[in-house]
This record gives C-alpha cells, structure tokens and sequence, in this order.
C-alpha cells in the first residue's frame, strides 16, 4: 500500500520536471504540489501500515505539511516577483518549522535524549557560521536574507545530523532510510543556494537536481514510518 503513492509521486515528479525544466508554468506548480501530496499520503499510508507508531508518523506528517507548505510559498516568488522577498522568507520559514517537527520525532522514536542533540547542534553552528563564511568564496550573495539563511542552516543541519546520529544508535532500517533522506534533502539545498543567491547557476540541469534529491529526501523520511519498528 505504501508503494502506491511512491510510485503515482514519482510519475507526477517526471512529468513536473519534464514541463518545467526549460519554463515554469502554472500547468507546471500544480504537477509539483501533487507530487507533494504523494509523500504525505506516502506518510498516511506509513502509519495505517504500523500504527503503533503513530506519534512519530503524525510529527513526520506535520514537518511534511510545512515542506509543501514552503514549496508553494517558494513557487509564489516567480507568480508575484514584487513580493519575493515575503515570499522567500516565508518559504524558509515553512520548512524551517517542518525540520523542527522532524527533530521531535526522530528523538522519540530513537529514545535519544536532549543530550543526544549535543553533535547535531554542533554541526548546526558550523553549517550556520559556514553559510557567513563562505557567502563569498561561493560567490553568492544572500544580502536581507544573510539572517534567515543562518538559522535555516543550522536547523536543518541539526536535523540531519540527528538522523545520523540515530541511525547509528539504533541500527533500524528505518533510521538509515531517513538518514540517507536527510542528507539528499541537504543536497538539494546545497544545490538550490547558489541557484537562487548566486550568478548563472539557475540551470535546467541544477533544476532537475534540486529537485529529484528533495523528493526523494521527501519521500524517503516519509517512507520510514511504514519501516519502523512496531511498539
């Protein structure tokens, strides 16, 4: 069952990336918020499958909603370009919110601590700091959103890392299924950054990049619900 909606997102994917590659469309944000609404059901289904853990699918489920929340915010800045710096921060702050659903449920499902968050919010400071430090060896310019970028990287990176941190922990195939989600998810921000904050970088081919390692990020951390071991 859970198969289904992987399956029906990943054709919804192909057929966004080969309408938009070259031109974004509306026929185009439509593919990509349905493509959205598979890995939200990807995650329904996950917690019908094993709902013993319920908690932990209805945390990944809320950090989902904001995911797609923050792509439609996003998408909004090429339909109204007056108003992209609103909705750029919104965006952020979308997904922003969703990491730190993320960070709840990877903790309760793990059985790791506050104090086990020590290394992720470590490797939040330094992917944060990074950001500042390499704005201009990157050649990007992150001008009024230099803020929001910091602290959007330091939360995801901060999410990332716990993930890591309990897939060794714990060695549950769910855990490392999420893990290798995460850190595509990374990816395709590292991918995405230049693309928007840097010069001739908003290629077709970093296009379809950023966004095959967002949803197969996407669906993968939706994807270890159905994988996580019953309670």
């Amino acid at each position: 069952m859970v198969y289904i909606p992987i399956a029906l997102g990943a054709a919804a994917l192909i057929a966004f990336l080969i309408k938009c590659k070259d031109e974004r469309s509306v026929a185009g944000v439509f593919l990509k918020n349905i493509t959205s609404i598979f890995f939200i059901l990807t995650a329904a289904c996950g917690i019908f499958h094993n709902p013993t853990q319920w908690k932990y699918g209805i945390l990944i489920v809320i950090g989902l909603v904001f995911g797609m929340l923050g792509d439609i915010y996003l998408d909004q800045k090429w339909v109204y370009p007056k108003d992209m710096t609103m909705y750029l921060n919104a965006g952020f702050v979308s997904f922003g919110i969703g990491h730190l659903f993320y960070i709840p449920a990877i903790l309760l499902a793990s059985g790791m601590g506050v104090k086990d968050m020590l290394i992720p919010v470590i490797a939040g400071v330094l992917v944060g700091a990074g950001n500042l430090l390499l704005e201009k060896p990157m050649k990007q310019n992150f001008g009024k959103f230099k803020v929001i970028v910091t602290v959007y990287g330091f939360i995801l990176a901060a999410m990332a890392a716990a993930s890591v941190e309990a897939a060794i922990k714990t060695g549950y195939t769910a855990f490392i299924v999420y893990a290798v989600g995460a850190v595509l998810f990374v990816i395709s921000d590292l991918i995405l950054s230049p693309m928007y904050f840097g010069e001739g970088k908003n290629t077709p081919a970093n296009f379809v990049l950023n966004h095959v390692t967002y949803y197969a990020g996407q669906f993968m951390i939706a994807f270890s619900i159905a994988l996580m071991p019953e309670l």
